[in-house]
């Protein structure tokens, strides 16, 4: 086959989604280690807050319960909440320039935890809907010493559909009947706000057709301004699948409308065997397989927001950031990590994402070979991987250049996001003919600071 990616820089069709987030803040395990240049220099857009500090901090942070600690105490009174170490955590990630996306509700209790206790449904749907009322409050109006810094996304709960009942400890229909409550009450509260969820642990099944049958037969439009879901996949006809078929969803239940927010996804061959996904999304193969994930999200899916699981270094599924040196001190310990080949998909991403302007990709290229273009007046970049392929070459054909000169970076067994070329052009036209090996992606684009 012809591996020819031909991309004319004036075909722009919409604008670069905010792909790239992540999971967790760049602060984790009790602010130990430090992953806030990193977060930097990859512009993460959103850190999505669940399972945040868990389980090390998970009696203190943005859960719920974390917050309000008794569930019977008065709503209203200040004196009832406990923001500290949550003020601080969501401090260091708009120090970023991220963005907090704040899931409202309790991380994961696992299957094999006999006791199940903050993941049971609320005593009183109402009152934890008006608990969540001012943790808002807090964070956007000023309430309880709080801040004005106007978050937008609150996701209420996280994976009800579980068979495993890790998240939602009760019936399905009260959590339906949960759902309605608590969105309802919230966005007449804020109507200028996205109020969504709910976290499906995956794009369809019966869980997910009951909860749209409920919310669609009330006597009010039951509010889902975003419909968020999760996806761990090898391949990305799983990850187009999901996609395709929660856009369907949305639009037979009346919700097209509503954004569609994979907010959970990374690499997963097998839930039996897990240790060796989390090797493999450590290396070479697990960072192609997020730059082909980015690319196929952007030029094939209607996905509006994405958040790679996870951003927090001690669980196993970080595969973006190593520890690289740890120091104790007067402060205590403390930990500088180092990108792993990962990292280098959602940075060169962020490239695309800066200069704002999608652009088409046309090509008679193999299914392995996934682009993503971008350009503004000055500057043009794009991202391809070759995931799951064979090695090959691939020519990339480029018209309509912005830039007079073009950086090449690459990512394979032995390249870690080396710049291997600088390419002068004419200011118009060019074509680039670079080997990819199995498993690696590459960045060209205006050069990086």
């Amino acid at each position: 086959m012809d591996n020819t990616v031909k991309i004319d820089f004036k075909n722009t069709n919409g604008k670069i989604n905010p792909l790239h987030g992540v999971n967790s803040g760049p602060m984790t395990k009790v602010f130990t280690y430090d992953a806030r240049e990193h977060f930097r220099m990859a512009g993460f857009p959103y850190a999505r807050l669940h399972d945040v500090e868990y389980p090390y901090g998970s009696g203190e942070f943005v859960d719920v319960h974390c917050i309000f600690k008794k569930f019977d105490a008065d709503e209203n009174d200040p004196a009832s909440y406990s923001f500290g170490l949550t003020d601080k955590y969501l401090e260091a990630i708009l120090e970023t320039g991220c963005k907090p996306f704040y899931r409202l509700g309790n991380s994961i209790e696992g299957q094999s935890l006999p006791i199940k206790r903050h993941v049971l449904p609320p005593k009183d749907y109402l009152k934890w809907a008006k608990i969540c009322e001012h943790i808002i409050m807090h964070y956007n109006e000023g309430w309880a010493n709080g801040y004005h810094w106007n978050l937008e996304y609150f996701e209420i709960w996280n994976e009800p559909d579980l068979d495993s009942k890790s998240n939602w400890y009760g019936p399905n229909e009260e959590f339906y009947k949960f759902y309605d409550v608590a969105a309802t009450y919230l966005k007449s509260r804020f109507p200028h706000l996205k109020i969504g969820g709910p976290a499906f642990s995956g794009p369809r099944g019966a869980f997910q057709e009951e909860f749209f049958t409920y919310i669609t037969t009330r006597d009010h439009k039951v509010p889902l301004d975003f419909c968020s879901w999760h996806r761990y996949a090898v391949d990305m006809d799983k990850l187009l699948s999901g996609a395709e078929s929660m856009k369907d969803t949305l639009e037979r239940y009346g919700y097209a409308d509503a954004e569609s927010i994979l907010n959970e996804w990374n690499y997963m061959a097998d839930w039996q065997n897990q240790s060796e996904s989390y090797r493999i999304l450590k290396g070479h193969k697990g960072g192609a397989h997020a730059a082909a994930f980015l690319c196929t999200l952007q030029s094939e899916t209607n996905v509006k927001i994405a958040n790679y699981f996870e951003a927090d270094v001690v669980k196993e599924w970080c595969g973006i950031f190593d520890v690289d040196e740890m120091s104790i001190g007067a402060h205590g310990r403390k930990a500088s990590l180092k990108p792993l080949k990962a990292f280098h998909a959602f940075r060169s991403f962020n490239e695309l994402y800066k200069l704002g302007e999608a652009v088409e990709i046309t090509s008679g290229i193999s299914k392995a070979i996934k682009v993503a273009a971008a350009r503004n007046p000055e500057k043009c970049a794009l991202l391809a991987a070759n995931y799951d392929g064979e090695d090959t070459s691939v020519t990339f054909d480029l018209t309509n250049l912005a830039d007079r000169e073009l950086e090449i970076r690459l990512v394979d067994e032995t390249h870690n996001f080396e710049r291997i070329a600088i390419c002068k052009t004419n200011g118009s036209d060019m074509k680039i003919t670079l080997p990819m090996k199995k498993d690696s992606f590459v960045y060209i684009g205006s050069r990086l600071n």
